[in-house]
């Protein structure tokens, strides 16, 4: 190696080569493999989303009937009540699960 250079592992005249991802050209021995998503996940992943949005939505339904003075239907009560719990405990659910899975893999 070149004493001007500084050590940064590379050598003159060599590109680095990746190290994370699987990037075109990166998929190698030292690469871990990508493992597919179960489709379960996938299902409660949505769900959590719609809930969360259907929840933020009935929660600003109820907020501005309120506002105007008028009488609250109490479908948007339940919405926000249940919906954005739910959706916050999927969403918890779903993370530990994520690092559940990372640590064993």
């Amino acid at each position: 190696m070149d004493p001007r250079l500084p050590n940064t592992g590379k050598t003159a005249g060599h590109p680095a080569e990746p190290t994370f991802g699987n990037a075109a050209g990166s998929i190698g021995p030292g690469t871990p493999p990508r493992t597919r998503r179960s489709p379960a996940r996938l299902v409660l992943t949505v769900l959590a989303g719609v809930l969360a949005a259907a929840g933020v939505v009935s929660l600003s339904a109820l907020l501005l009937t309120a506002l105007q003075g008028e009488s609250i239907w109490p479908g948007f009560a339940a919405g926000a009540f249940y919906a954005l719990p739910a959706a916050f405990l999927l969403m918890a659910g779903l993370v530990i699960d994520s690092i559940v899975h990372r640590r064993r893999g």
